[in-house]
């Protein structure tokens, strides 16, 4: 039962692109589920490989900042930053800490 759950909660996640609201909170996703913020740390910690919620969320948004960096080479980055939740700080950050490099050192590569 706690599996189903979590793999409902990470398809509307996923789905309905909730990740790319730069306002989203644990506690939205706690309203919309009926849970506890205790269940849903369990959750993640169990399914999730024991990420938080942010950085559950971030994990999301910086995989799908590289799936458009890839696919949409024309796409600036601060705009790629935008449509994922993120700004661009965050971006550089987050997709550093995730993939070793900027997202400019990245897209310097895919040339």
């Amino acid at each position: 039962m706690c599996k189903e759950l979590f793999k409902r909660i990470d398809s509307v996640i996923r789905n309905e692109r909730l990740y790319a609201n730069v306002g989203l909170m644990r506690e939205d996703v706690m309203k919309r589920f009926s849970i506890s913020r205790h269940r849903l740390n369990a959750l993640l910690n169990q399914h999730a490989g024991g990420l938080s919620f942010p950085q559950y969320i971030n994990k999301m948004r910086v995989e799908e900042a590289h799936e458009l960096m890839v696919c949409h080479q024309e796409m600036p980055i601060a705009q790629i930053a935008f449509e994922v939740g993120f700004t661009p700080p965050n971006l550089r950050d987050q997709f550093k800490r995730h993939y070793g490099m900027t997202p400019s050192e990245y897209r310097a590569h895919l040339v």
